[in-house]
């Protein structure tokens, strides 16, 4: 499967059913990001950016480019957890999987996810620190978060607080995940 990951100014206009132009227009006013290649000048537009363009401004998204905004990153160690893995492929989710706050740290970079799935459980990892890296880091200001809370957890409004999106159950069902996952991938 041949995967895109950046578009040119036309083929971003096909996709919108517009003018190249008008494309190029929309950079030069700030409404879409894009960067400039060396020589001529022609713009680029990453596959994320644009698709969050179109969502801000209630255009369809084409399901060729949706996949692209489905990446999640897992960080969790649990077998249960890890079996949801395929609940969320299933849900047309691509999923890393990262059993710790190392390996984590390098696939957020390296895959650059729309969400991470946090499992507060894992041992050595703070879920407070793990938040307030990912709020205070603003290549990751429009990642979505969903916090899975340490087991006996009653006050899940300190995680919202902390910068969580959205906060389930450690005993939580499966389903009740991937439905979480699903309406925070397409708000």
């Amino acid at each position: 499967m041949s995967e895109v990951h950046v578009l040119t100014t036309g083929e971003a206009a096909r996709y919108c059913g517009v003018n190249f132009r008008t494309v190029i227009r929309w950079i030069e006013r700030g409404q879409l990001k894009a960067y400039k290649l060396p020589g001529r000048g022609d713009h680029r537009i990453c596959v994320e950016d644009f698709v969050g363009f179109l969502r801000d401004n209630a255009m369809p998204v084409p399901a060729e480019l949706g996949s692209a905004t489905r990446k999640i990153l897992l960080v969790a160690n649990s077998p249960e957890l890890a079996a949801g893995r395929q609940l969320l492929q299933q849900a047309g989710c691509e999923v890393d999987i990262a059993g710790d706050s190392f390996s984590a740290g390098a696939l957020l970079a390296t895959s650059k996810p729309t969400m991470v799935v946090l499992d507060t459980n894992l041992d050595g990892v703070n879920g407070f620190q793990v938040l307030d890296t990912i709020r205070s880091r603003a290549e990751f200001s429009s990642l979505s978060v969903l916090l899975i809370a340490p087991q006996g957890e009653t006050n899940q409004q300190r995680w919202l607080d902390a910068g969580a999106d959205a906060v389930v159950a450690a005993s939580c069902d499966r389903s009740e995940l991937v439905g979480r996952v699903n309406l925070l991938l397409d708000a």
